[in-house]
């Protein structure tokens, strides 16, 4: 399996420092048997097909910042089975609850991460609940 990370997209220092840690170790970080030992935060609940946690790394100005990492290992959206996306539906209608998520933006990028800003190459949606309705979160897509 390749280890396709892009350093360059790292946002903040100690997000760079782990990626390279990763890159010495040639793995790929949102894998299942990767995931725990790079991703600080505790991963919140997982299904068969979505390992579901906090963003290590959340954008700035979020209130909240989730993360859906398919326990699949594919790149894109449409290497994903029927199932894995009435999952995430689900994964979604779970936070909404147990965190009062009323709204927010569900993202997903694939594809070459120099033109969406990825940081790893392993499919991943985002669900990103922005801190302000007067303070936009900006981040990169392709």
């Amino acid at each position: 399996m390749s280890n396709k990370i892009n350093i360059h997209n790292a946002r903040v220092e100690e997000q760079r420092m782990v990626m390279e840690q990763i890159q010495k170790d040639g793995v790929c970080p949102f894998c299942r048997e990767h995931f725990e030992t790079y991703h600080s935060k505790p991963i919140l609940f997982e299904t068969s097909h979505w390992l579901v946690t906090e963003n290590a790394w959340p954008y700035e100005n979020t209130q909240k910042h989730f993360l859906f990492v398919s326990q699949k290992h594919v790149t894109t959206p449409t290497a994903l089975e029927k199932d894995a996306w009435e999952d995430l539906n689900k994964c979604v209608e779970q936070l909404e609850k147990e965190h009062e998520v009323t709204h927010g933006t569900l993202l997903m990028r694939f594809g070459g991460s120099e033109t969406t800003g990825a940081t790893v190459d392993h499919l991943h949606a985002q669900l990103v609940v922005a801190q302000s309705p007067d303070i936009p979160v900006i981040t990169r897509v392709g």
